[in-house]
């Protein structure tokens, strides 16, 4: 019954709200709304709808990127997501679709045509384009999102390269200038050699020593803390030993951290009097100073947290990224013992060096971020989610470029249509998990016995496809006897004595060129080589 189905509506304007919700419960359907893309994601989860709305401009992400994170969401993969859109551009609906959705209308809406779509789309009707032209705008999707991404790369990196406006702000004093003049060409070089780096934690590792190095400092250490621990651990240190600081385990209280956070996550400690805390006071007198920075450097980008950054984004933040997104540091910088006062100027080059290090640091986390997800979402792309092999999509890219390559090389392949056997009546038997287990048990026997060059690719249901490269139709037959005998010979969980219930595969194969030169047609003849097998009794091979 309608009154069951729920439509959830994204969109910012409550005018178009009110008018679409008037619209959806006239008809008797469960209206949900919301106003953001990530409380439209919430609502989605915890109500899982039958058919979601949604605007292409909301305030926080695009519709695109709603879109792109809904999908990836087990319980809503199937649900029909639909664009709704006064988007005018050039070719918005193909780049609607390449994103996810299932549908488009444009706005302003006419009522009696929405609802008429509205219930298309939730009996099944899906917008589709070509594969081409499909793959053509995905791929133009995919550099919008990268393009987006690097974008809030390059304001990051815009910001490191004003720091030459620190100078106006310095004293005039000659001799404090020219070594102002050299700490800043210092920290120029030192911030461009930084971003060259592509490991995040080599930024930790090294920044001690080169601040040392460049800025008459004498100690520096990088301790590591998480979100809730206040304990340091020494990270990287320079001019105190490790064996030091193992030794007098230094642990901070929530007080020091509030206070820190006040202060714009940089104290510059000038009298023991202002330290806050008495395990920092112990800290210094043992390493008798008493004037000190010390900040956190985690917290001096200009993101509040690097995996909000992506949340915001709309891209998923998956568990394969082993990122340390969790990790604190806390840095403390000195010029030596009895506590060396540092010039204003040393503060502030200081201050512009963290500054540049936590954002140098935040850029690299995104960019291996952004590579690691790109390589993530690549191999996703064409493959099976279930069983892991290749998908349609990539099965019938490279059925073209097997071809072009034996055109090319005067070569041939073989094609192999394989189906299996009573899986119907299996899966009903069995249930769903159990059938899912067959088909990657049947698809995972199929590639481990064929050979590397070879290409096993879902086709769809319990129909796959195989390219073998310079196979020939007798040596391709011989191979499809081969897995036939071996699926036959594998006992399943569950399967009957019966034949009915017993599950085989039935194979048809053609052959370039010996059958065809073209894809299509050697698809075709494979296909019905296929379906003569199974009407042959199943369980057997039957060649084009």
């Amino acid at each position: 019954m309608q009154e069951d189905k729920i439509i959830l509506y994204i969109e910012d304007d409550p005018q178009a709200r009110f008018l679409m919700a008037d619209i959806i419960r006239y008809k008797g359907y469960i209206y949900l709304e919301a106003s953001r893309g990530l409380e439209g994601i919430q609502l989605a989860e915890q109500h899982t709808p039958d058919l979601i709305l949604i605007d292409l401009m909301l305030p926080d992400m695009q519709g695109y990127e709603v879109t792109t994170h809904l999908k990836t969401l087990p319980r809503l993969d199937s649900t029909p997501i639909i664009a709704i859109t006064a988007a005018t551009q050039k070719n918005v609906k193909e780049m609607v679709l390449a994103a996810g959705c299932d549908g488009f209308i444009p706005k302003p809406i006419n009522v009696s045509e929405f609802v008429y779509k509205i219930e298309e789309y939730l009996s099944g009707h899906k917008d589709n384009m070509e594969p081409e032209e499909e793959r053509l705008y995905l791929q133009k999707y995919n550099i919008q999102l990268v393009s987006r991404l690097k974008k809030k790369i390059l304001e990051l990196e815009t910001l490191n390269e004003n720091l030459t406006a620190l100078n106006s702000e310095l004293f005039a004093s000659k001799e404090e200038l020219s070594h102002y003049n050299d700490r800043l060409f210092y920290l120029n070089n030192l911030s461009n050699y930084l971003r060259t780096l592509t490991d995040p934690l080599d930024v930790i590792r090294i920044l001690p020593q080169k601040i040392i190095e460049g800025f008459q400092m004498k100690r520096c250490v990088i301790f590591e803390t998480g979100y809730n621990e206040e304990t340091l651990i020494p990270a990287a240190t320079s001019g105190i030993p490790l064996s030091f600081l193992e030794q007098n385990k230094t642990r901070l209280s929530r007080q020091f951290f509030h206070e820190l956070s006040k202060e714009g996550h940089i104290l510059w400690i000038k009298d023991p009097a202002e330290i806050v805390d008495e395990s920092l006071v112990t800290f210094s007198q043992r390493l008798d100073t008493s004037n000190f920075i010390i900040g956190n450097i985690s917290n001096l980008g200009i993101h509040k947290g690097f995996g909000a950054v992506l949340s915001d984004s709309g891209v998923e933040i998956l568990p394969e990224l082993d990122l340390p997104f969790s990790r604190q540091y806390l840095v403390f910088i000195d010029k030596g013992k009895k506590g060396v006062p540092f010039h204003t100027y040393e503060v502030r080059i200081m201050k512009s060096l963290l500054h540049s290090a936590a954002i140098t640091y935040e850029n690299i986390l995104l960019h291996t971020q952004l590579v690691n997800l790109y390589k993530i979402k690549a191999e996703q792309a064409i493959r099976d989610e279930m069983t892991n092999m290749y998908n349609y999509r990539y099965f019938i890219q490279e059925l073209h470029r097997e071809t072009n390559r034996s055109k090319r090389f005067k070569t041939c392949y073989s094609l192999m249509m394989v189906d299996i056997d009573h899986f119907k009546k299996y899966n009903d038997k069995n249930g769903h998990p159990e059938g899912d287990k067959a088909l990657k048990l049947i698809s995972g026997l199929m590639d481990q016995n064929t050979r590397t060059t070879d290409t096993v690719c879902r086709y769809g249901g319990e129909e796959f496809t195989i390219i073998m490269p310079g196979l020939k139709k007798t040596e391709a037959i011989m191979i499809a006897e081969k897995l036939r005998t071996l699926i036959e010979n594998h006992r399943f969980s569950g399967e009957g004595e019966e034949p009915c219930c017993k599950l085989t595969i039935s194979i048809g194969v053609a052959s370039y060129p010996e059958d065809s030169t073209q894809p299509e047609v050697l698809l075709q003849l494979a296909d019905k080589a296929m379906y003569n097998a199974k009407s042959q009794g199943r369980n057997r091979v039957v060649a084009s």
